[in-house]
């Protein structure tokens, strides 16, 4: 089956529900969502995204995207408001079969693109999703020397996914992190 989840609306999702030949169809509405003539013709369920917070937004959509998978193919049509942005940033990040923009009522297909992060960084990131943490308390939870520790939280701090703390020496997670590892 495919699935095209959007939160597009009007002549960009019906365009791009002709585009991926979709067998169903899942609409992610926030609260600003109007209907538009074009879209009682398009069947399928809609989604409403009840958080204005981030992290749970993308949870949902990291949800509904893993629910779909299960029933085969997996394509993403997205605008350019928030709620896009973040579907965009989830679907690449899911590894869905394809990603669509609207951009002036056209269907553009982009490409895939996969977040590059090691299952060591990813460790890492989960650690200080609970906490700060200073290099030395990293190393001992990952079981790696302080100098590999020094070297992942350089990459991660310069894919904005972790910032020095507030406190001495440690380090954070960023709010993109955190999105990360959803």
């Amino acid at each position: 089956m495919r699935t095209l989840i959007t939160n597009l609306k009007g002549q960009c999702l019906f365009n791009a529900s002709m585009k991926t030949q979709a067998e169903g169809v899942i609409i992610l509405i926030d609260k600003g969502h109007r209907k538009t003539e074009l879209d009682k013709f398009i069947k399928g369920g809609e989604i409403k995204i009840e958080s204005e917070d981030p992290i749970k937004i993308c949870s949902k959509i990291s949800e509904v995207i893993n629910a779909a998978q299960k029933h085969g193919e997996i394509f993403i049509a997205h605008g350019g408001d928030g709620l896009g942005s973040l579907l965009n940033f989830v679907a690449n990040k899911e590894g869905v079969n394809a990603i669509f923009s609207c951009y002036n009522n056209k269907i553009i297909r982009v490409p895939v693109l996969k977040l590059d992060v090691s299952k060591t960084r990813l460790k890492i990131l989960e650690f200080l999703s609970n906490e700060d943490l200073s290099a030395v308390e990293i190393g001992e939870k990952a079981t790696i020397s302080r100098a590999m520790v020094y070297k992942h939280l350089a990459g991660l701090m310069d894919m904005g996914l972790v910032e020095k703390s507030r406190f001495f020496e440690k380090y954070a997670i960023t709010q993109a992190g955190k999105i990360a590892i959803i």
